[in-house]
């Protein structure tokens, strides 16, 4: 059995400023960086160690990570950046205002009255909404983002490690769990610096909790 412990990057500055953010960056602010260092020392009391650890290769989320590593005493533990942790890209959205990104979205594929605390159902089917909209051909459609999500499965079945930790970021994770799970899961939210945890056995994934910041 393979233990996947799936993060989401600390509070930035581009989440204060209720900004998108999604291949674009921002730092992790200072309640961001201590959210991380937090979430290391849960994981060092539980106790959790890894054997892999894998992140987006955006700038918040390896940030994380390294704090992650480093307060959870595994930081011998190799880390490995991969796009495919990446947040999807939001092209010409990228620091919008978050409420205004989502109206767009939303009206473009049909569901008026969207917004940041909109259903995570609803803003997956928006995803097509934002590809629609953008305006410099950069944003991912949920086609984009399935396909390296399988490309996600892949690294985790053939992993020889029993104890992973990723890196994500927010909507990234909920499409993670749309794919895996799509049969009435509902998600509320993934905050920052919280863990879901999912499980590999039998040649399938299990899911265990969603967006815990204790008792992992």
């Amino acid at each position: 059995m393979k233990n996947i412990y799936i993060v989401r990057h600390g509070e930035t500055i581009l989440n204060l400023l209720n900004r998108s953010q999604g291949w674009a960056d921002s730092p992790l602010t200072w309640k961001g960086e201590q959210q991380a260092e937090t979430l290391g020392k849960t994981i060092k009391e539980t106790p959790i160690t890894f054997d892999a650890a894998y992140t987006s290769d955006s700038g918040r989320a390896r940030e994380t990570a390294r704090l992650v590593l480093n307060y959870s005493e595994n930081s011998s533990v190799p880390l490995t950046e991969t796009e495919t942790l990446r947040e999807a890209a939001f092209g010409s959205f990228e620091g919008y205002n978050n409420d205004e990104m989502w109206e767009q979205a939303g009206l473009a594929v049909g569901i008026s009255g969207m917004s940041r605390k909109s259903p995570i159902d609803l803003k997956i089917k928006a995803i097509e909404g934002i590809k629609k909209s953008d305006t410099i051909n950069y944003a991912e459609g949920f086609e984009e983002v399935s396909s390296r999500i399988e490309d996600l499965k892949n690294l985790i079945s053939s992993s020889e490690a029993s104890s992973i930790l990723l890196v994500s970021h927010s909507l990234l994770i909920c499409c993670i769990l749309h794919v895996l799970f799509p049969d009435g899961l509902k998600i509320d939210k993934v905050p920052n610096a919280s863990v879901t945890k999912i499980h590999y056995s039998k040649e399938a994934f299990h899911l265990d909790y969603i967006g815990r910041t204790e008792e992992l």
